[in-house]
């Protein structure tokens, strides 16, 4: 049985070095990376506007963001192949509600 090391993860460590030095403004993320699937990275993010960020750095079309739930809750989420990486990014959210009297 062969070990895979970290050098075959370098792939997506290099790239998400490479992002964070030319996006610095990107929204930090919550990242999951894998000896099994080394050229793949989960993106956990914040906000709906963080996705839309994350998105335009991929330079992912906007039609590829998907409403969807996780665990009860709303999300949005789009996958994208870039710099030879694919990515799977989402986030959850709560939805903003209305106060009484219909003002927001």
């Amino acid at each position: 049985m062969s070990t895979t090391t970290l050098a075959a993860q370098s792939p997506v460590l290099t790239c998400l070095a490479t992002l964070a030095l030319a996006r610095p403004a990107l929204p930090a993320a919550y990242l999951t990376d894998s000896a099994h699937s080394t050229r793949d990275v989960s993106v956990q993010l914040d906000s709906p506007a963080a996705v839309e960020a994350w998105r335009e750095a991929q330079g992912a079309a906007p039609d590829v963001v998907v409403a969807d739930w996780i665990g009860g809750r709303p999300s949005l989420e789009f996958t994208a192949t870039a710099y030879g990486i694919k990515f799977e990014v989402y986030a959850t959210y709560t939805p903003a509600t209305t106060t009484a009297g219909g003002a927001a």
